[in-house]
């Protein structure tokens, strides 16, 4: 199975994920990610509420999607709810676009490492 990662700041318009029609697309609300900073509630709100909207549209125009909301593992690590997600899927090949947040990404790197698998990045593979 093929997953494509879209992180809070990347709800871009869905025509953009038409060549990844062949992908689930994951998504999920992460209680690290919205505390690393202090924040203000209502832009946590903003970006929670989007990202459920945006689920829905996705959804709407027939694109299979995986959604992690705050009611299923919110306190688990980014990493743990998608290694988790990785094997009860038997997910072979992730997607994303470029993710803007250094510290997130080098987190996220630093799983991929571990966990051995072939990336794609908007189209290049990478093995990281």
């Amino acid at each position: 199975m093929k997953l494509f990662l879209i992180l809070g700041n990347q709800l871009f318009n869905p025509k953009y994920l038409n060549e990844f029609s062949d992908h689930t697309f994951y998504m999920a609300e992460d209680f690290g990610l919205c505390t690393f900073q202090k924040h203000h509630k209502l832009k946590i709100l903003l970006f929670l509420s989007s990202m459920r909207s945006y689920r829905d549209e996705l959804k709407s125009k027939k694109f299979k999607v995986i959604y992690n909301d705050w009611n299923k593992d919110f306190k688990l690590s980014y990493e743990k709810k998608l290694e988790k997600i990785i094997k009860d899927k038997r997910v072979t090949e992730i997607s994303f676009f470029e993710i803007e947040d250094i510290f997130f990404e080098k987190r996220l790197k630093i799983f991929w490492y571990f966990s051995k698998l072939i990336l794609t990045l908007k189209g290049f593979n990478i093995l990281v």
